[in-house]
């Protein structure tokens, strides 16, 4: 039984691990402000992409959509040398992967800050189970966030629930 539990965290971790390096998926799809939008990103920017499989994921997702929009997003009117959003030039886009999303969308819109609409991308038309094959995704009820370099390849990824210790990884990746 030892052995089987120590094979499996190798294999988990090979896994994991075997994203990095290559491109993420190419994917089409329209934010919730109605504008068309085509990842990876060709603007010569790093990009932090987190992605929900499941409704099951939506929870811990939660617990990190602040923390994430305060580091790479919100800037303050005016600006400071403290503000993180000033700091880092990136994109920033959250895909709700789910099973029947575009039914759900107008609920999600109207549960949702409208400042977030312009990074939240609809994929209807992607194929979720490629993309989880692609990314070698073993557990959908979980969320997952990537950090792209400008060429679009995966340079870093965590996942799961949020914590401190996860998001500063996300930050050195991209600095």
């Amino acid at each position: 039984m030892r052995i089987v539990a120590i094979l499996w965290l190798v294999c988990t971790g090979f896994s994991a691990n075997a994203q990095l390096g290559k491109e993420f998926p190419q994917m089409t799809g329209v934010l919730l402000n109605n504008k068309t939008l085509n990842l990876p990103f060709k603007n010569n920017k790093y990009s932090v992409v987190a992605i929900a499989f499941n409704r099951s994921a939506e929870d811990a997702l939660k617990k990190w959509l602040n923390p994430l929009y305060s580091l790479f997003i919100v800037k303050k009117e005016g600006g400071s040398n403290f503000d993180m959003a000033e700091i880092y030039n990136v994109n920033f886009v959250f895909i709700p992967m789910i099973s029947g999303f575009k039914k759900i969308a107008n609920d999600f819109k109207s549960g949702s800050d409208k400042e977030f609409w312009p990074y939240i991308l609809d994929t209807e038309k992607t194929d979720v189970l490629e993309v989880q094959r692609q990314l070698k995704v073993s557990d959908d009820k979980i969320p997952y966030f990537y950090v792209l370099d400008r060429s679009g390849n995966i340079v870093d990824f965590q996942s799961g629930e949020y914590s401190d210790e996860k998001l500063e990884q996300l930050e050195e990746a991209v600095e």
